[in-house]
């Protein structure tokens, strides 16, 4: 079983000086501290100025997979299509959503076939629709618009309950509650045309879908709506800016994307912690612009009403892109965000950043080709790269932290 290993004090006391005599090096041939800290009403705000680890990556991940679940077997249980979220549990068993199938498939640490639950329909324990999957605690939580099931460690349903319908995505609070992502449609009306962005309420569930509480909101995402002579529609801009969350144990991180940071909230959902990093690039030039407007008419076929082509040429021209796509938060408490990369930019190699769990800027994470990511572990990261067929492998690939 792949598990992070536990510092004494003095091996922790020794890192940390560690780190201090690798920093105070730092400052002395930049002159540019690593990070800035102060507090503003109660706020703890981290701004990180630099990276530690400079223009190198001291963080690998090993191409090569520890385990690929489509090669550890055969027969459907080892088939994927529409692969959703993928976690390791605490005993190192590797579970799966397979969105085709709507199961959840459960592994042994080293790849077999131990079982599953779902399939579709409306029944308790099925789903018509199946992305996530989280631990909780001895149990599992898995969810697919906007319906919830909960398991025992042996895949025995437990229970199924209905969240909101707009619910996209779920989130695991420790003490028994969930966060659940929203994100409602936003309904054209005649002659309001143009960007949209309405904020999104985050609230406390049980594990019996009871409201425990309202804890805030998020930004939203960017909609852009066209609305004009009778026609309808709506599309994600270029560079679109999104709202992400994510959880650790008792704490929730909300991000915008607008600039690279990061804001922790306690599970009342009070602001207690922001990490940053204040000037980062985000600038786009004319020509990439251009270049994803013109991808993104790539996408729309000819067959479409002329229209949505129309509202791809009105798209407004954003001066800066997301600063990041998605947003991930390790064990130890480190946060990885995903670097954006727009329609026109596919090709390029994928990256994390990394702010280590006090908010140092430890610097980028170069992820292997055609591999999206769904969790991180201390020593594993676990997500679906697909072939040159575009068969999915959902893999576990090793993570070395030097």
């Amino acid at each position: 079983m792949i598990t992070p290993t536990r510092s004494t004090a003095g091996s922790r006391s020794g890192a940390l000086l560690l780190l201090c005599a690798i920093a105070a090096c730092g400052d002395a041939d930049s002159g540019t501290p690593l990070v800035v800290q102060r507090d503003s009403a109660g706020i703890i705000i981290v701004e990180a100025m630099r990276p530690l680890w400079g223009d190198s990556s001291l963080w690998r991940i090993d191409p090569d997979p520890v385990v690929d679940l489509t090669l550890t077997g055969s027969g459907p249980s080892h088939e994927f299509f529409r692969s959703g979220s993928m976690k390791q549990r605490p005993d190192g068993s590797l579970v799966i959503a397979d969105r085709n199938s709507r199961e959840v498939r459960v592994f042994s640490e080293t790849g077999e076939f131990q079982g599953a639950f779902g399939g579709r329909g409306d029944g308790p324990g099925e789903f018509t629709n199946l992305g996530r999957v989280e631990n909780a605690g001895d149990t599992l939580l898995a969810f697919g618009r906007g319906r919830v099931v909960v398991a025992s460690h042996d895949l025995a349903v437990i229970r199924t309950f209905n969240v909101d319908r707009f619910a996209y995505d779920l989130h695991h609070l420790r003490g028994g509650a969930i966060v659940p992502e929203l994100r409602p449609p936003i309904l054209p009306q005649q002659g309001v045309s143009g960007l949209i962005r309405n904020p999104q309420p985050l609230v406390l569930l049980d594990l019996e879908g009871t409201q425990i509480d309202s804890i805030g909101e998020t930004r939203g995402s960017e909609s852009y709506v066209h609305a004009r002579d009778g026609e309808f529609g709506g599309a994600e801009p270029l560079f679109a800016r999104s709202a992400h969350i994510e959880t650790l144990e008792g704490r929730l991180f909300r991000g915008s994307s607008d600039m690279m940071q990061v804001e922790e909230l306690d599970r009342s959902g009070s602001l207690v912690r922001i990490l940053r990093i204040p000037g980062y690039p985000l600038e786009l030039s004319d020509a990439l612009v251009a270049a994803e407007r013109a991808a993104r008419f790539e996408a729309v076929p000819e067959a479409m009403p002329a229209f949505l082509r129309q509202m791809v040429e009105d798209f407004p021209t954003p001066a800066t892109r997301p600063a990041y796509s998605d947003l991930l938060v390790d064990p130890s408490g480190a946060v990885w965000l995903q670097l954006h990369r727009g329609t026109s930019e596919q090709d390029q190699p994928q990256e994390w950043l990394v702010l280590d769990a006090d908010g140092t800027w430890l610097g980028n994470v170069g992820i292997p080709g055609r591999f999206t990511v769904s969790d991180i572990t201390m020593e594993t990261v676990l997500g679906v790269w697909r072939d040159e067929l575009d068969v999915e492998h959902p893999q576990v690939l090793r993570l070395t932290r030097n």
